[in-house]
């Protein structure tokens, strides 16, 4: 998630952690550490303002949720629901758990190790995070008894603010949002989630042979199902676009229709042409339309920027309506994502794991052996662990027990090729160096370890 989901958690909590931090309001509900002239009821709303903007960004975003994201959560979703049949949540709680405990609260609770901040926030800034926080994790479990989930007697006051339904029901868009098939397949989600709607202009698409291809203003409504638009707001749709029939969604040159603000919605068959109220709302509608869709597999790779007008295309002058597009598409991904991964230092935590537990994986190793030979009785020290495709797992442990072992030896070499070729008294090992010297006492006294 920190690989796939940094630019997605800046967009989304970055504004909201930067308005905490420069506001500077004290949110302090623990009647013991309240300062000298401070209002408990004050402070309690100056917490309760912030947990909502918070709340409210993190569960507008779903459509913003990398798609990599969106694809393991539907598979773990799939796989939860099926292991645990019983329980009807299992299938949002298996997903809150990753997004909300180990990826926004923590972003939250220590916004410099996300780089959200510059440096670590001062004591005051830091506790009013760590109750947000902890709020937004509660929020986010859907947990049956979430005031018993605090062990603060003030904490569980404090959270009798979110104790309504429209605030489990947002999270459970959310989750339902970001796990639903990958947005592959948006309508596995039974009920339709509401993304945006909005009053716009457009121009007819020429379904009809006879017939003016003149402008109305209509009510246009997007979910995760479809694109939609009515005469007014409630009206029965005139028209409806599956969301996996748009192709893409791009903005429409000035001079198509000496119109501004326009942009297309591209289908299999023709484009609708649309022009928003202003600037920031055609940008809006292109970003969510555009990543929506995003996982289609018919998306186009070219388009025209222009339209199809007086027998030719605008902008390349060809005469066929079906001509191949001129301009390559927007990927409606940013392009200033920056990664903070030490790649090296994360390799070697992933070594330093194996080699530490190496004695569990070979036991581990060891009962898939057998069970794969006579599927034997489980082995005690894994009395709950269940191995679905023994001789698989027997194979991927064998290979990494291997891979460590070549690891190690490589490791045992490069310190004997350096003892052979590091003088004492030299500038790497300067006499004195009492690391080297115990290095010498070492290799003098034991062999080098090979597995």
């Amino acid at each position: 998630m920190k690989l796939a989901g940094m630019h997605y958690l800046h967009v989304t909590l970055k504004p909201a952690i930067e308005e905490i931090c420069q506001s500077h309001k004290s949110c302090e509900i623990d009647p013991v550490r309240l300062k000298d002239g401070e209002s408990l009821e004050s402070n309690t709303e100056n917490l309760r303002q912030y947990v909502d903007r918070v709340f409210s960004v993190i569960t507008k975003s779903g459509v913003s949720c990398p798609t990599v994201m969106c694809d393991i959560f539907f598979s773990l979703r799939e796989a939860a629901a099926k292991r645990f049949q019983d329980d009807l949540d299992v299938r949002y709680t298996a997903v809150s758990s990753f997004i909300f405990l180990r990826f926004f609260a923590p972003a939250i609770l220590s916004p410099n190790l996300f780089q959200l901040t510059p440096h670590h926030t001062d004591p005051q800034t830091s506790r009013t995070l760590t109750l947000v926080s902890k709020t937004i994790q509660t929020l986010g479990s859907l947990s049956k008894s979430k005031s018993a989930s605090f062990k603060e007697s003030y904490m569980a006051a404090f959270y009798e603010f979110f104790n309504e339904q429209t605030y489990a029901d947002a999270v459970k868009n959310f989750l339902d949002l970001i796990s639903s098939s990958g947005r592959r397949d948006p309508k596995s989600v039974q009920q339709p989630i509401l993304l945006k709607e909005g009053f716009m202009i457009k121009r007819a698409q020429g379904r009809k042979r006879f017939g003016m291809k003149n402008f109305k203003k209509r009510w246009f409504r997007l979910t995760n199902h479809e694109f939609t638009y009515q005469k007014s707001k409630g009206d029965p749709p005139l028209y409806s676009i599956p969301i996996e029939n748009i192709l893409a969604v791009e903005p429409l040159e000035e001079e198509s229709f000496k119109m501004k603000n326009m942009f297309q919605v591209i289908q299999p068959e023709r484009a609708l042409y649309i022009q928003a109220n202003n600037c920031v709302e055609a940008k809006a509608w292109i970003d969510i339309l555009t990543k929506v869709s995003q996982c289609n597999q018919k998306r186009l790779a070219v388009y025209h920027p222009s339209a199809y007008l007086n027998g030719h295309w605008l902008c390349c002058r060809a005469s066929s309506d079906t001509a191949a597009g001129c301009s390559p598409c927007t990927s409606g991904l940013p392009a200033n994502i920056q990664l903070d991964i030490d790649g090296d230092r994360e390799t070697e935590r992933i070594y330093s794991l194996f080699s530490s537990y190496m004695s569990k994986l070979e036991k581990m190793q060891e009962a898939c052996g057998s069970r794969s030979v006579y599927d034997g009785p489980e082995r005690e020290e894994y009395p709950t662990f269940v191995i679905d495709d023994p001789q698989e797992t027997y194979r991927t442990l064998k290979q990494v027990v291997a891979g460590v072992g070549a690891l190690e030896q490589e490791h045992a070499q490069y310190k004997r090729d350096k003892f052979r070729k590091t003088k004492y008294g030299s500038q790497e090992h300067p006499i004195g160096d009492k690391s080297f010297q115990s290095y010498i006492r070492q290799q003098s006294e034991t062999p080098a370890h090979s597995m």
